[in-house]
């Protein structure tokens, strides 16, 4: 039985706005989950996986792990190192995203559950043809549920702004309350639900929040 959720990943799961509305992982915590949020905005892979290694002997039956796999270039290291860093690892970065669903879905075989999701489902190996009832990969990336949360005729207005910053963890409400059902829903072994498209407008106030 699922009693920890513990959460890796970049600003689909950065807490730090937790008390504007109900969110995802403010929801499993209301269920009676005991949750860890690591989550970083404008972090990386290889940030969320540094911290993943420092527990990843804790973790059994009684854990699930929910990671959000950012994108691969995304390296941990201060800004003037970077094309450094990515020169020297090239194809350590380039498919560094392979690697860590693999010990995923390794971490899935042996010791806790795992709900992963990636930024760009481009960047999975795998996608969804591991799935069962101990790992599973969300078929869609969040930059594109994101996206497709616009109502559709304001959608090519907002694709050339950066509103995109401007929701709760780059989603609206209502997909929250989905995205916590779509672990609660693997948790327990029933469907997990999609999320919802049409249903933002661009309703925040550039000035209400700053995010990422």
């Amino acid at each position: 039985m699922i009693k920890r959720v513990t959460i890796y990943g970049d600003s689909f799961a950065d807490p730090q706005w937790d008390n504007v509305h109900p969110t995802w992982y403010g929801l499993l915590k209301d269920e009676g989950y005991k949750v860890t949020n690591l989550g970083k905005s404008g972090s990386g892979p290889m940030y969320s996986f540094k911290h993943l290694y420092r527990n990843i002997s804790k973790y059994n039956n009684d854990d699930l792990l929910v990671v959000i796999i950012s994108g691969a270039p995304r390296l941990d290291v201060e800004e003037k190192d970077y094309r450094l860093a990515f020169e020297m690892f090239k194809d350590e970065t380039i498919y560094g995203n392979w690697k860590y669903e693999s010990l995923l879905y390794a971490l899935s075989r042996q010791q806790c559950k795992v709900f992963a999701y990636f930024l760009s489902v481009e960047e999975s190996y795998f996608k969804t043809s591991l799935n069962d009832d101990r790992y599973f990969c969300f078929s869609k990336g969040l930059v594109d549920v994101s996206w497709d949360e616009y109502v559709e005729e304001e959608r090519l207005i907002h694709e050339a702004s950066d509103d995109l910053n401007y929701r709760i963890n780059h989603l609206s409400e209502v997909n929250h309350e989905i995205m916590y059902k779509q672990v609660t829903g693997f948790v327990d072994g029933n469907e997990i639900p999609k999320f919802l498209k049409n249903v933002y407008r661009g309703t925040y106030k550039k000035d209400e929040f700053v995010y990422d």
